[in-house]
């Protein structure tokens, strides 16, 4: 199904809906990845920091790099990840999205608290409650910028 919008230029351009995607294949692109974004609450004011990840089986383990977050505002809180990735060349791209509570990780699977380096930061564990995740293709709109 496809739906019809109009460009400011009167043209008629296509854009699709986005794809949903299984759980399976939402664990398999984060896989391919490792740069996402954590969303969480810091000193009660939001926050979206740019982080890297690893998959610890069905867990996503966290650096949350030199931010300095302090440990109550990650120690059993409910957070948001987002990880995702474009492609130029085809103008598509995927997304998924994840919401669970975070635990902090004081070793893991030998590596160290720190991402590698004392005051490189935090690693946190997030365990998703609630996953979702869609391929979708650019805006086209934006094609022409």
């Amino acid at each position: 199904m496809a739906l019809r919008l109009h460009a400011g230029s009167g043209h008629n351009r296509k854009m699709e809906f986005p794809e949903d995607l299984e759980e399976r294949e939402c664990w398999e692109l984060l896989a391919s990845a490792s740069l996402g974004r954590i969303a969480l609450s810091v000193d009660a004011l939001p926050a979206i920091l740019p982080v890297q990840y690893y998959l610890a089986g069905r867990s996503l383990a966290i650096c949350l790099g030199q931010h300095r977050i302090p440990e109550r505002s990650v120690e059993g809180k409910v957070v948001a990840f987002a990880a995702d990735a474009i492609d130029d060349v085809s103008r598509s791209g995927w997304t998924v999205q994840a919401q669970g509570v975070t635990q902090l990780s004081s070793i893991d699977g030998g590596a160290p608290r720190h991402c590698g380096q004392p005051d490189a930061g935090q690693i946190v564990h997030m365990n998703p409650v609630n996953m979702i995740g869609h391929r979708f293709n650019l805006c086209p709109f934006i094609a022409d910028f």
